[in-house]
């Protein structure tokens, strides 16, 4: 059965740790209830780890689904590995390396879920994807609750998302290839030691923030180059570390701190160097079937 909380925060359930509260929050326990709640749920927004969703302040009026307890993993011999949407990605990565499987290592140390790394098509590069792996989707059609099978090839896969929007993951299946375990655990630690020594993930955030602007161009780069590290409005900072995260540090930020200083970053790189920003995180918003990354 799904627990429904009258009061939970959004604070506690997303990595920035902003944000308001729900009218409605279900968690379905199985695959059949989440489906039953995608079909009789009017304009549900999808919530999995929270690691890259900001929700407005106050109360936010849309029911909220969390995938959560959707935490079914199967890993098989010959390298196919079915996963429910709530499984924890770094969860899939250490048990498909420790079963001697290659292919998801190089994506150690991004946080979230398989449903959120699926439709954010999550990666390290270009060249390391969680959509490369991905040989079929179980999806649903919110309004009527239908699961639908496609081919990973079928999946219009762009630069962090997937590119199916109306739509919405329950599982996947993998196909990887067989690996050296000591070597696929050697890979998966060094991304881990990488990100814990160049990301602040000691503070509250919700990743990087704006998407790389192509022609080889890092966010964060441009946004250290503008000499924005540090600058701050109301709780929200710019990180010290990384410039491309902006960080909770003191767990005093609202929503609405973060929507000023990301804007107040676009505004300034645009002004110094010609290039407009595009947000990488999610802003989750009222009366709205999709959800939009404008802010």
């Amino acid at each position: 059965m799904s627990s429904i909380l009258k009061q939970p925060y959004f604070s506690k359930l997303t990595s920035m740790g902003v944000g308001g509260s729900p009218s409605e929050f279900y968690e379905p326990g199985s695959r059949d209830e989440f489906c039953r709640l995608l079909g009789s749920l009017e304009d549900p927004f999808i919530l999995g780890g929270g690691c890259n969703t900001i929700f407005p302040d106050g109360e936010f009026s849309r029911p909220v689904i969390s995938t959560r307890k959707l935490e079914e993993l199967r890993i098989s011999e010959d390298g196919r590995v079915y996963a429910e949407a709530g499984v924890r990605l770094n969860k899939i990565i250490r048990k498909t390396v420790n079963a001697g499987l290659g292919g998801l290592e190089k994506l150690a140390g991004i946080p979230g879920t398989v449903g959120g790394a699926t439709a954010m098509n999550a990666g390290n590069g270009p060249d390391a994807c969680f959509g490369l792996h991905t040989r079929k989707l179980h999806v649903v059609s919110p309004g009527s609750g239908v699961v639908k099978t496609i081919r990973g090839d079928e999946v219009p896969w762009l630069y962090r998302d997937w590119n199916m929007p109306g739509w919405v993951v329950l599982a996947i299946e993998l196909e990887l290839e067989p690996g050296e375990r000591q070597e696929l655990r050697r890979e998966m630690k060094l991304y881990e030691d990488r990100k814990s020594k160049t990301q602040p993930l000691v503070h509250a955030s919700a990743g990087c923030m704006f998407r790389n602007p192509g022609d080889g161009l890092s966010a964060g780069k441009l946004i250290q180059g503008c000499n924005l590290k540090g600058l701050a409005r109301g709780g929200a900072e710019v990180s010290r570390l990384h410039a491309n995260f902006i960080v909770n540090r003191l767990r005093s930020a609202s929503s609405d701190d973060v929507k000023r200083l990301m804007k107040e970053v676009t505004r300034q790189v645009e002004e110094q160097t010609g290039y407009l920003l595009e947000p990488e995180v999610v802003f989750a918003r009222d009366h709205e079937l999709e959800t939009s990354r404008e802010y």
